[in-house]
């Protein structure tokens, strides 16, 4: 009954005042950038920018891995400018993006310079830089959720928009994230991104499993693999509900499944209680997803070679795909940077 109170008063008492506060905190700083008391800079490269209006879930981190390997096929000498909120994210691009550099930091401008001056980039990419208003950008790559781009409409803490969906007028590109295999979803946020006035050209993105790895290591299976297996999966994402139902898209039942919260910091302990809790329902496998993967600990490795050596840890390996395909997202993407 306590809860339900205060559930109550914040819904209708403090969320409201404190989205007005945050709103005319957003007022004050879009007019001091207007009228240049806080500084826009150039820098004498390329910036490209992922970002969203909301917090997470809309795919950002693929999308930067595929820009950044796209881009430097193309010639670009590219570096990675992330935040590093929750470390998951960052680590996980410094593996899989090496030799390309990845500089972590709040500060995106020194780390822009630094980018220029030690590495030599001329193309930085914005790891969730749509709220990046210091640096001047050459592309703003906007990410959306298919079927709940804005969420209930509100600004936080009434609800997860950072800036006004207005905000999202100043997209070059609009990438929407499948969210469910019903075509009716896209056209139903095709539809509210046009009402909203956002008129840049849209793009869809899902994922399809390319491999699982096996932790730690780096041997890979099939994803057929799991076709008939009990499983238990683990996921501290925006998105778990997703992620399972890709699990068993793969022919897998999961009568166990771990939900945590983003960027959830695990300790050895819980992990040795999740593979216990397993091995009491007869599972042998937990599946998770690349960015839980490195938040495992070293610890954790131990027990398992111990007391569960017969216990997997499987990673699923995702690829983006785009419709429109990925040449025409590449190729909105280099004229948008000959200009």
């Amino acid at each position: 009954m306590k809860n339900r109170i205060l559930g109550w008063i914040w819904r209708w008492s403090l969320a409201p005042v404190l989205e007005v506060v945050y709103a005319a905190g957003l007022t004050v700083v879009y007019a001091l950038y207007r009228v240049r008391i806080f500084r826009r800079h150039r820098l004498p490269v390329k910036v490209v920018s992922v970002g969203n209006l909301t917090w997470g879930g809309t795919g950002k981190t693929p999308l930067v891995l595929f820009l950044a390997r796209q881009l430097k096929q193309r010639g670009w000498r590219v570096a990675v400018l992330t935040r590093g909120y929750g470390k998951d994210e960052s680590r996980l691009l410094t593996e899989r993006l090496a030799p390309i550099p990845v500089l972590v930091g709040p500060d995106r401008l020194a780390n822009g310079k630094k980018a220029i001056e030690q590495h030599n980039a001329n193309l930085l990419l914005l790891d969730d830089g749509y709220q990046q208003w210091r640096l001047i950008k050459d592309i703003e790559i906007l990410m959306v959720n298919e079927g709940s781009p804005w969420g209930n409409g509100h600004l936080i803490p009434r609800g997860i928009l950072r800036e006004p969906i207005s905000a999202g007028r100043r997209a070059d590109l609009v990438v929407m994230k499948q969210s469910s295999p019903d075509p009716s979803a896209a056209v139903w946020t095709e539809v509210h991104l046009r009402a909203a006035l956002i008129d840049a050209p849209l793009f869809q993105m899902g994922y399809t499993v390319a491999t699982l790895r096996e932790w730690p290591g780096r041997a890979t299976l099939p994803p057929s693999s799991l076709k008939g297996r009990r499983v238990a999966t683990l996921a501290g994402i925006a998105g778990p509900t997703q992620f399972e139902a890709t699990v068993r898209s793969l022919g897998a039942s999961v009568p166990v499944h771990f939900r945590v919260r983003d960027h959830h910091p695990y300790t050895a302990q819980e992990l040795v209680r999740m593979v216990q809790r397993c091995q009491r329902n007869q599972i042998d496998s937990l599946v998770t997803t690349a960015k839980d993967a490195v938040r495992l600990h070293g610890f954790f490795m131990d027990f398992l070679k111990e007391r569960a050596p017969q216990f997997k840890i499987l990673i699923i390996e995702i690829e983006p795909w785009f419709k429109p395909d990925e040449s025409q997202l590449l190729h909105r993407i280099d004229t948008l940077l000959a200009r």
